[in-house]
């Protein structure tokens, strides 16, 4: 070879010789690591505000991840014979169950705020359900499984380690932020506890934030353990960053989070690794102790004496009845109980209300079921995968358990993460089936059967019976949309004045405490004489609550649920009925007893005419407006629900009558052999 050979070739040369890799489809993987950066990449605040909700880059991307899964399944192939998806089960029952509270949502006399938040909750449970579905379904590769697990990880150490970096400098960051073409519904700046920041990363709330810390612990724990094909620090970075950011984020869900994590994660360790585990966090409280002083005693402040928030929530629970008796099987429409009437801070009892009993046990059953498709015991010769089971577990489990603390429906990430979660232990199910087959290999449960709408529409005509009963069985719910109708409503103020005598010529004093103290008597007068359900909405109106028959008679508040402000000399009264007359009747009915109510104490201790304190309603003649129902909406959701539930029923009968044949065949005894 000579000199000139030896040449290493100019970048001139080597452009010439470049030569281009094909691209490829990306994968799920691939898919999902962009849906992830999205979700905790972008702040939580930031989304199109057209779109409300359901306008966040993280959601809109898991819609289209939907459409991607629907078009692939129409496409191409199965496995016969293939193992049963526990998770993908459990998701068209929740699913179902949705739908159903949305044609509920649309047969009530709802404000158009909450007929447009069921309508845009509906897009937000897409993006859900296409998350999970890419998961469970995309992910069979036990590499391509561990690279997501591994960005998981990573993606929640960079998010705490942004989280201790606000915890340390006390600066957001993240509101300086202008991404075009989102806006931002966040107020900025940062909360504290005590003298200590509560970081938020890119989260909207430290609740948020505690739910994806929480969620990525394990992950990257049980990662940092197993695993060995990385260097040690590459693999403990991130759980260090996040175990620190649990202690630091000054909020009691974390702690609580870890402590379902680790209660869940430590029986299933060796002996020796508890021991050594127990060392290390003894080790880090001493440090952390030393190193943030006053750290510990606002730990221990957080569970113990009284919080306003938590005595406002628990002061709520009394009106849960009431709600729910609304529609309590399917409910009034996921995403219509907003903080316009009531702030339970906990997600079940939302769900419990918005989706029905139902749907309810249907999305604590998705839960359970996917929690133990990863903590179901499985023989497996890769340590790193079985000790990734109890991990997805205590991942989910502590996910759902945070529900409890707030509203996580309302937070993209903290929905992002539990839809993770939910999808990731689906994707262990069939990875650990995999591996399993790999060992042990079944040939005729690995012959393809050709997928695609046409084998849909085969089955669906050959197991026409099936649809027939769904139909039959909606029909009648259908005939029932067409005969709801809306209710009438009315709302008009009745005033307290002062005396003229009172004035003194001033008309500054005719707010004066004593005459809304004296309105805060008559109206407690009014409410001991009249049973009246306690639903009243902090800030919506009465028709919104769904009782078609209902009367609320209080005094206007300035401020909220947290802290009221009763401020206004006069009571309010809000009046739903089905008939327009019968709503005058009682408008008419109601102001003259509560001027009764005001006269009579002071007639009775014997206060001047000319002293007395007056009544006056605002409005003379009182308006009664007509609030119809949405039946077309309600009809046409009916209808999409019948066609997947009529698809559903002909597939599940013909995968039945297969079972019951196969079963047939095996148990028939074999002929016996021609005689020679």
């Amino acid at each position: 070879m000579s000199v000139r050979e030896a040449e290493p070739s100019t970048f001139r040369q080597r452009l010439r010789e470049f030569t281009p890799k094909p691209l490829h489809a990306p994968d799920a993987a691939t898919v999902l690591s962009v849906y992830l950066f999205l979700l905790v990449a972008i702040p939580s605040d930031r989304g199109i505000a057209q779109l409300g909700a359901a306008g966040s880059p993280a959601g809109l991307f898991a819609m289209g991840m939907l459409l991607w899964w629907v078009w692939h399944h129409l496409r191409g192939l199965r496995l016969r014979g293939h193992v049963i998806q526990p998770v993908r089960i459990g998701l068209v029952v929740f699913a179902g169950c949705v739908l159903a509270s949305y044609i509920a949502s649309a047969q009530l006399a709802l404000p158009f705020v909450d007929s447009n938040a069921a309508t845009m909750n509906l897009l937000k449970m897409a993006g859900f359900a296409g998350v999970v579905l890419v998961m469970n379904d995309g992910l069979r590769d036990r590499e391509r499984f561990l690279v997501l697990l591994n960005r998981v990880a990573w993606a929640g150490g960079l998010y705490a380690l942004l989280g201790l970096i606000q915890f340390v400098t006390g600066e957001n960051f993240v509101s300086d932020i202008d991404i075009p073409g989102l806006g931002s519904s966040g107020s900025g700046g940062v909360d504290s506890r005590g003298d200590f920041v509560r970081p938020e990363a890119t989260a909207r709330h430290t609740l948020e934030y505690a739910s994806v810390i929480t969620v990525t612990l394990p992950i990257a724990l049980t990662l940092a353990m197993y695993g060995t094909s990385r260097h040690w620090i590459r693999r403990w970075l991130p759980t260090a960053f996040i175990a620190l950011a649990a202690v630091l984020s000054v909020t009691r869900s974390a702690l609580l989070g870890v402590v379902v994590v680790m209660a869940i994660l430590v029986p299933t360790w060796a002996p020796r690794i508890r021991k050594t585990a127990l060392l290390v966090m003894l080790v880090g409280a001493v440090v952390l102790y030393v190193a943030v002083p006053g750290l510990a005693g606002t730990i221990m402040g957080m569970f113990s004496g009284s919080d306003p928030s938590i005595d406002s929530r628990t002061a709520s629970y009394s009106s849960i009845g009431a709600y729910l008796q609304v529609s309590p099987w399917i409910g009034r429409g996921l995403g219509t109980m907003t903080a316009d009437y009531r702030i339970f801070d906990n997600q079940y009892i939302g769900l419990m209300i918005e989706i029905g009993l139902i749907g309810l046990a249907a999305f604590l059953a998705l839960i359970l079921v996917s929690a133990g498709c990863a903590l179901w015991p499985k023989k497996l010769d890769d340590p790193l995968i079985k000790a990734l089971g109890p991990a997805l577990g205590a991942a989910t489990l502590a996910g759902a358990m945070l529900s409890a603390f707030f509203d996580s429906f309302h937070f993209p990430q903290a929905l992002g993460v539990l839809s993770l979660t939910v999808g990731l232990c689906g994707a262990y199910w069939n990875v650990a089936w995999s591996l399993r087959q790999e060992k042990n290999p079944k040939p005729h449960e690995e012959s393809l059967e050709a997928g695609g709408i046409q084998r849909v529409a085969r089955t669906y005509f050959k197991r026409w019976y099936a649809a027939v009963l769904v139909v039959a069985c909606l029909v009648p719910v259908g005939i029932g949309i067409r005969q709801s109708s809306g209710v009438y409503y009315t709302s008009f103020d009745v005033i307290f004045q002062a005396p003229d005598g009172a004035t003194k010529d001033n008309a500054l004093r005719t707010e004066a405490s004593s005459t809304v103290h004296y309105a805060a008597i008559v109206q407690r007068m009014y409410a001991d004489t009249h049973n009246v359900p306690d639903v009243r909405p902090v800030r919506a109106a009465l028709y919104g609550v769904g009782i078609r028959d209902l009367e609320a008679v209080y005094l206007p508040s300035s401020g909220g649920q947290w802290q009221s402000n009763f401020n206004k000399a006069q009571i309010t009264v809000e009046i739903v009925k089905e008939n327009p007359d019968e709503a005058l009747r009682r408008a008419d009915e109601i102001s003259k007893e509560i001027s009764r109510l005001s006269k009579n104490p002071q007639d009775s201790i014997g206060v001047w005419k000319s002293s007395q304190i007056t009544t006056d309603r605002v409005a003379t003649t009182v308006p009664v407006g007509y609030i119809n129902v949405r039946t077309k909406y309600a009809l046409a959701t009916l209808g999409i629900l019948g066609i997947a539930a009529s698809v559903v029923a002909t597939q599940v009968a013909d995968a039945l009558i297969r079972a019951v044949s196969r079963h047939r065949a095996k148990s028939r005894p074999a002929p016996e052999a021609a005689r020679s």
